[in-house]
């Protein structure tokens, strides 16, 4: 507030950009940027789109929740009175909000918000709504979710997938994330379109098959390719079962991905788990050998299974 103040000293007064540069560097603060916010209204100076959505990055930081709730309505009314038009970064905010707080409900309305003033969902919010069912424990929920938004035309990336994945490893449904996994790399994730959602779809969807459908419809099929994190969130599916996760580390090499140092911990800290002493060295060397800085996980495994 200091800056607000020597303006103010040599008769200044801040304006909105000012302002919302003053809370934007301060996003992590909750307490200077409401601060920040109130002496605005006392300059009557008008806060813009962007002052809101700093404000709602700040509550989403601080998972004030509530808080964002009450901002966000107060936006939804000023859009209504024609002074505000939010955009994206506004709904892909209260998405993440919601998700976090696994308001799966509250998350849904914000689609349909959206929908209701013509807004598209675009990647980051279809993921922030499966997000928000896989958080809640709705597992299929998410996946419907995700059958969705390919039928909106927005093709999901990995980490989509790797959401739902976590998920069921987080519930402890490791047989079942297995499978999941299984069936979308075997088969991709079908979903029916009917003519008007096929003549919808944009140009940018990748490496899709289509096949016929009934009703002049078609038959969608968007295929899963599996990143380095997906392959370390079924190691972890993997429990206390070393050999399982050694397997499906060199199932990711094969793949032509290389591990990381999350994966190289996740496998010695079940090497740990199920006291595998001499998996636990060699994997140690392994780390070494390709060039992985060990890291306090690492070490504090080893000196476990050493005694």
């Amino acid at each position: 507030m200091a800056l607000t103040q020597g303006l103010l000293a040599e008769k200044i007064t801040p304006n909105t950009h000012v302002f919302n540069s003053l809370m934007n560097a301060n996003a992590h603060s909750m307490s200077y940027n409401f601060s920040v916010y109130k002496h605005m209204q006392k300059l009557g100076v008008r806060p813009d789109l962007a002052s809101y959505n700093i404000l709602l990055k700040t509550c989403c930081n601080a998972r004030e929740f509530n808080t964002a709730q009450e901002i966000y309505e107060e936006m939804k009314k000023k859009e209504h009175d024609g002074i505000l038009k939010l955009d994206v970064f506004t709904y892909s905010t209260m998405m993440k909000v919601f998700a976090e707080a696994k308001m799966w409900k509250m998350a849904s309305n914000i689609k349909d918000d959206m929908r209701a003033v013509g807004a598209r969902l675009n990647l980051v919010t279809w993921s922030s709504l499966i997000n928000a069912y896989a958080n809640s424990g709705l597992v299929d929920g998410a996946i419907e979710i995700l059958e969705e938004m390919i039928r909106d035309g927005c093709q999901p990336t990995a980490p989509c997938f790797n959401i739902i994945l976590t998920a069921l490893v987080k519930s402890c449904q490791y047989d079942r994330a297995f499978r999941l996994f299984n069936s979308w790399i075997e088969f991709g994730i079908k979903v029916s379109l009917s003519l008007e959602q096929k003549g919808s779809l944009p140009d940018n969807f990748t490496f899709c098959e289509e096949h016929p459908g009934t009703n002049g419809g078609t038959i969608l099929v968007v295929p899963f390719r599996p990143t380095v994190t997906t392959y370390n969130i079924l190691m972890m599916a993997c429990g206390t079962n070393d050999e399982r996760a050694k397997s499906v580390m060199n199932e990711m090499k094969r793949n032509g991905l290389c591990p990381d140092r999350i994966s190289w911990s996740i496998l010695m800290d079940i090497y740990g788990t199920s006291k595998n002493r001499n998996g636990a060295i060699q994997a140690l060397r392994r780390m070494q050998r390709v060039g992985i800085k060990l890291n306090v996980s690492a070490y504090t495994v080893a000196i476990k299974v050493g005694h």
